[in-house]
Parts: C-alpha cells; sequence; structure tokens
C-alpha cells in the first residue's frame, strides 16, 4: 500500500466493483492536476468532482507549452460552475456540425488507430446514425441506475460527454489526454443493451485508469499477449483493462437479466462476456507480474470471477 494512501481509500482501489464514495475522492484529487495547471489562466479553482473532458485536455495543451484560446477557456469556466452546483447532465457531441476543439486532436489519434487495425476509415468521422444511438445511451443510462445504483454513479461522475463517431468497426475507446470523455462508433449503439454495454464497458477503463493514478498493478505491464478483446497482441496492462471492464459489463448485464421482461439480449451479452472474463483471467494468470496492490486487487477480480460464475449458472 502506498505510504500516503490511507487504508479505506486503498481498499477502494484494489476493489473490482464500483465504489461511489472511493470514485468521488480519488476523482477530486487526480483533477486537480488539472485545475492546478489552468490556474494562470482561470485563477484557483475549487476541487470538484466532475471535470469536463476541456478541462483536461487544456491542462494537457498547458503542459505542452500551448495556451487554449478564449473561447475553451470561457467554456471550461461555465463547466465549473455547474460542477459545483452538482452533477451535468451527459453531454452527447455528434460531429454536427462540427466536433469541438477539445476533441479532434483525439479523433485523429482514433482515425490512425482504425487504419492500422481494418486497413480501411474514413476522412470524416461525425456519425449519420448519432440521434438514435444518443437515445439508446439515455435509455441505458435509465436502466443502470436501476439495476446498479453505484455502478450508475459513478458513470455520472466519471463520464461526462460521449463522442459519437462514424468509424465502420471501431466500437468504443477511452484516451487519458481527454479523460471524461468516450468515443462511441454510433453503428454499435443500436440497441439499449449495446449501449448499456458500452457505458459499462468505457466507465470500467476510466476507473481503472483512476485506480492505477494511485498504485501500478502490474510490473510487466509492456509485455505482449494476446486477450479477448483484441485479436492483435495487447500489451498485459490491455490485458488487465478487459478484465476489469469484462467483469463490470458481465456483472452489470446479470443484474438486468434478473430483472422480469429484460430482453434475450441481455443474457445474450451477458454470457459472452463472462465466458470472455475466464478468458482474460486465464492470460492474467500465466502472464501478470503483480505489485503488491496487484496482488491484492487481483484477489478480488478471482472472487467477482468465482462469485459472478456461481449467480449466472
Amino acid at each position: 500500500m502506498g505510504a500516503d494512501i490511507p487504508a479505506d481509500a486503498y481498499a477502494e482501489i484494489v476493489a473490482v466493483g464500483p465504489t461511489p464514495k472511493g470514485t468521488v475522492r480519488l476523482a477530486r484529487s487526480y483533477h486537480r492536476g488539472a485545475l492546478d495547471r489552468l490556474a494562470p489562466h482561470l485563477g484557483e479553482s475549487p476541487s470538484v468532482t466532475c471535470l469536463h473532458p476541456r478541462a483536461v485536455w487544456a491542462g494537457e495543451e498547458i503542459r505542452a507549452g500551448r495556451k487554449p484560446d478564449q473561447e475553451c477557456l470561457d467554456a471550461i469556466r461555465a463547466d465549473l460552475a455547474r460542477a459545483r452546483t452538482g452533477i451535468p447532465p451527459l453531454e452527447h457531441v455528434t460531429g454536427h456540425p462540427g466536433y469541438p476543439q477539445w476533441c479532434r486532436g483525439a479523433l485523429d489519434d482514433l482515425r490512425s488507430d482504425i487504419l492500422k487495425a481494418t486497413g480501411a476509415g474514413k476522412a470524416d468521422l461525425a456519425a449519420a446514425a448519432a440521434p438514435d444511438a444518443a437515445d439508446h445511451v439515455e435509455e441505458a443510462a435509465r436502466v443502470l441506475r436501476r439495476v446498479w445504483p453505484e455502478a450508475a454513479l459513478e458513470c455520472d461522475v466519471l463520464v461526462r460527454a460521449v463522442v459519437y463517431v462514424g468509424g465502420g468497426a471501431f466500437r468504443s475507446a477511452t484516451l487519458l489526454r481527454t479523460y471524461g470523455a468516450v468515443y462511441a462508433g454510433a453503428e454499435h449503439l443500436a440497441t439499449p443493451p449495446a449501449a448499456f454495454e458500452m457505458l459499462l464497458h468505457e466507465t470500467g477503463h476510466h476507473s481503472l485508469y483512476l485506480r492505477n493514478a494511485f498504485e501500478v498493478f502490474v510490473v510487466n505491464g509492456d509485455d505482449m499477449v494476446s486477450h479477448p478483446l483484441r485479436p492483435d497482441p495487447r500489451p498485459v496492462s490491455g490485458t488487465l483493462h478487459a478484465a476489469h471492464v469484462l467483469a463490470r459489463m458481465a456483472a452489470g448485464l446479470n443484474r438486468w437479466w434478473a430483472e422480469p421482461g429484460a430482453p434475450a439480449e441481455v443474457r445474450e451479452r451477458r454470457d459472452e462476456d463472462l465466458a470472455r472474463l475466464h478468458a482474460a483471467v486465464s492470460v492474467l494468470k500465466g502472464a501478470a507480474r503483480w505489485t503488491p496492490a496487484g496482488e491484492d486487487y487481483f484477489e478480488n477480480l478471482l472472487r467477482w470471477e468465482r462469485e459472478l460464475t456461481e449467480s449466472c449458472a
């Protein structure tokens, strides 16, 4: 355990499931760095739980020696004012009439990644299917609040914007340079269960990035292995992310499936995610070299996997 981390905070860091109290505390501390970088341009800002990704992006721009324009700084001031009064509503960014400045560089990175992975891409990632996709995301968020309130609160705190793209095979991603934003392939959000799974998936990535800002779990994160979310070899750290999000996805879908009248697609997705969780855990057992915090985390993950498997039987 890190010397400066209280015992209760450490328990939340190595937990697999959502811990709303811990998420709020860690998010405030994590966002402090971006706010400190913005201070010469905005003045001192009190800590906030919800930080819009444009503020994270602006902080990175300042660190790189570039000053955001006045329009961006004014928008950040407005974001901070809203965040101080509560959790703002989720923002849907469709690319029409154009994507905002804060996510354009990330979209360029995604376009490059799509080209490498599939050999095909679009010059314009704007998503024609975004309106329907956004409706499905909102419905999925309502279901999540009903079946798993703790996960819904964590999603509300960490995910401030969904950026819809028309990336063909591209499904979704979280990028640290715009932490707080989810990039989602609109074509893959054709149903509320698909959107529900996506929210759990990308909130899971956000939650693990947040944990790893305070405790590192593996010492060989750059070693290459295969894992069940990507056909090409990926780093051990990517396999750890896969296992973490699959555990969240399967658990959330299992909670929804327990409701009368849940769509059959919910069980199909749950069973697929659980099978992929088993595969990811198997890879980690043979490949990961854990830190002491990582050992505690992996013990919790194995317990989570075992109890979830029993619940789904």
